[in-house]
């Protein structure tokens, strides 16, 4: 009996699917964390030099560059209508942050929601599954 060739590409297939949720994710607490660096301030031109001057926007731009080099590689491994779908998982993880890293309440709806989007992205997956 013999071993079935490694097979890099299909080895970091979780990786890839894991990646744009995640890095959705992180964007999403560095805009909150914008946001509340430039509570109460006016909007206008000051605000926006103002909020490119916050470490948060700095790193912010840093994830946003990140994001789109992880989305190219995951573009260039799989079909954009297996790719796509994934990031609706950061929808998923957008809540599980908001209620245990910034204490936000979570709703049945948002329970709901989430498991919706949960199956769906599962039955898209079926699709690319080995047969």
């Amino acid at each position: 009996m013999t071993a079935a060739p490694f097979n890099r590409a299909r080895a970091a297939r979780p990786l890839l699917w894991l990646a744009m949720p995640v890095m959705g994710v992180v964007n999403q607490y560095l805009a909150e964390r914008t946001a509340q660096a430039m509570l109460g301030k006016p909007l206008g031109l000051t605000w926006i030099v103002e909020a490119i001057r916050t470490p948060w926007v700095e790193a912010w731009i840093g994830c946003e560059v990140v994001t789109f080099t992880v989305w190219m590689v995951v573009l260039s491994n799989l079909t954009l209508s297996a790719a796509f779908p994934m990031t609706a998982l950061g929808y998923v993880l957008v809540i599980g942050m908001g209620w245990t890293v910034l204490g936000e309440p979570v709703t049945l709806a948002e329970l709901a929601g989430g498991a919706a989007i949960l199956a769906g992205v599962w039955l898209l997956g079926e699709r690319e599954a080995p047969t």
